[in-house]
C-alpha cells in the first residue's frame, strides 16, 4: 500500500484485522465500515474552519475546482484536499468535499488545458465571459473521466469522509442548473439529455467511489428532471442534496418521496451567509423543519455554528 494520507490513517485498522484473523490481509483501499449518520457541517471551509473546535460541528464542506486539483493534465495537486482531510482526522471531524466544473459567478472552473485539447465551451449567464464545459461533449467526458477515477482511487473509502458532493447534476454549481436563460443554454440541450446526462455521471461517481457516501446536489427545474435524476440517485444509493432553505412544494415533494430510501442534505448559507444569525437564522431553521420531510445533514455558515438556533436544528436532525 502506497504511503498516502489515506494509507495511513488505515494502516492501524489493517493490522488489527491481521492480529485478530492471524492471516494476512490485503487492501488497496479501507472502505467505510459503517453508514453515515447526521450532522452540522460548515460550508465552503477548509484547515482553518471554525468547524475544527466546535462541539456541535461533525465537520467541514470544502470546496475544491478541477482546475486547482488537476492544473496540467495528468499532474495532480491533491495537497489541497489532502490538508483539510489530515486537519480534520486530528480534530476528530469528518470532511464533506465537494469538486467543481464551472462556478459561474466565481470563475472558471475547469482547467484551460481541457479546451485547448478540444472540449466545446459556453458560457451559462449571456453577461458573463467566463467559459464552462458543455456537459456531454466528448473530450470533457473522457478527460473528467479519468480525473475522476484518479480521484476515485485515491479517496475512495476514506475513514475521515462523510460523504463527497459530486457534480453529477453538472451545470452551475454541480446543481443541474445548465443554464440561467434560454438564450444560454449549452448546445444541443434537452430534457431528456440533461437526465440522460445527470444518471450517466451517477454511475461514474459511484464506479469511482463504490464504498464512499456519494450525493447528489439537484434542484426542481421543472420538466419532470429532478423528479426522473433523484429516483435514479437513490436507486444508487447516493444521498439527495438542495442547496436552498427555501423549497417549494414541488421541490419538498422530491425530498419527501426519498427521505425513507436515503439521506437528505439541505445546504443553508443562503446567498453569501445573509441570514447566518440572530431572528433571520432562527425564523430558515423554522423554514426548513416545516416541510415534512427528514433532514440528516445540514450544511451552514460559521457564523451560525454558535447561534442557539443551530442547537434547535442539530437536536430536529433524523439520527441514526
Amino acid at each position: 500500500m502506497a504511503n498516502t494520507p489515506h494509507s495511513r490513517l488505515c494502516m492501524p485498522i489493517l493490522l488489527a484485522v491481521i492480529t485478530m484473523l492471524a492471516a494476512v490481509v490485503v487492501a488497496a483501499r479501507c472502505p467505510t465500515k459503517e453508514p453515515a449518520g447526521s450532522g452540522i457541517l460548515e460550508f465552503g471551509v477548509g484547515v482553518d474552519a471554525r468547524a475544527m473546535e466546535e462541539e456541535i460541528a461533525l465537520g467541514v464542506n470544502p470546496l475544491f475546482t478541477w482546475e486547482e486539483l488537476e492544473p496540467v493534465e495528468g499532474a495532480y495537486n491533491w495537497a489541497p484536499l489532502d490538508d483539510v482531510i489530515s486537519e480534520a482526522h486530528a480534530s476528530g471531524r469528518k470532511v464533506a468535499p465537494r469538486v467543481y466544473t464551472n462556478e459561474v459567478d466565481f470563475g472558471q472552473a475547469t482547467p484551460d488545458w481541457v479546451f485547448d485539447a478540444g472540449a466545446q465551451a459556453y458560457t451559462m449567464d449571456v453577461a458573463s465571459s467566463t467559459l464552462q464545459p458543455v456537459p456531454g461533449d466528448d473530450v470533457f467526458e473522457e478527460k473528467f473521466g479519468t480525473f475522476l477515477e484518479a480521484l476515485g482511487a485515491r479517496y475512495d473509502g476514506h475513514p475521515a469522509i462523510e460523504f463527497f458532493q459530486t457534480n453529477a447534476g453538472m451545470g452551475a454549481y454541480g446543481e443541474m442548473i445548465w443554464a440561467y436563460d434560454e438564450a444560454s443554454t449549452p448546445p444541443g440541450y434537452s430534457d431528456d439529455g440533461q437526465v440522460a446526462i445527470t444518471n450517466d455521471w451517477i454511475d461514474r461517481w459511484r464506479n469511482a467511489f463504490p464504498t464512499t457516501h456519494l450525493v447528489l446536489m439537484q434542484n426542481f427545474i421543472g420538466d419532470g428532471i429532478a423528479e426522473d435524476v433523484g429516483a435514479y440517485a437513490a436507486q444508487r444509493g447516493f444521498y439527495l442534496q438542495s442547496n436552498s432553505p427555501y423549497q417549494e412544494p414541488a421541490a419538498a415533494a422530491i425530498l419527501a418521496n426519498h427521505d425513507d430510501r436515503t439521506k437528505i442534505i439541505l445546504e443553508i448559507e443562503n446567498r453569501g451567509c445573509t441570514d447566518a444569525e440572530g431572528a433571520p437564522f432562527d425564523a430558515l431553521i423554522d423554514e426548513v423543519f416545516s416541510y415534512g420531510f427528514a433532514i440528516d445533514y445540514l450544511v451552514v455558515c460559521g457564523d451560525s455554528l454558535d447561534e442557539a438556533g443551530l442547537q434547535r436544528a442539530n437536536d430536529a436532525l433524523r439520527k441514526p
